[in-house]
């Protein structure tokens, strides 16, 4: 599983940096045609960058829900869960000892 994770990474890690080159070689040759200046293109791919990094973060988030919905579906419970129910065995716990308490010190008497 964890090499799944890894390789999903680093697929788009690539796909990432070979989409800059490619982005790179087009705004260069948009310069030397002349369609745009240095400044427009500098522009241009800060807002390209801008985007890309947009998308990025919600196919990441996108991902996470999709990895988190799998590892649900086959039985795996988040650390959240695991608190709530120790914090809830834990009041069990004490409310068990509490009427041992007073069912001795009922029999006391």
């Amino acid at each position: 599983m964890k090499d799944l994770f890894k390789n999903g990474f680093l697929l788009g890690l690539g796909a990432a940096l070979y989409g800059k080159e490619k982005l790179d070689d087009l705004v260069k040759g948009m310069i030397e045609k002349g369609i745009v200046s240095q400044s427009e293109a500098n522009s241009l791919v800060t807002d390209f960058l801008k985007r890309g990094e947009e998308k990025s973060e919600s196919w990441n988030q996108q991902y996470q829900e999709m990895v988190q919905s799998q590892l649900k579906d086959l039985g795996f419970v988040a650390w959240e869960e695991i608190h709530n129910i120790q914090s809830q065995l834990l009041l069990l716990q004490q409310e068990i000892v509490q009427l041992k308490n007073n069912q001795t010190n009922e029999e006391q008497k």
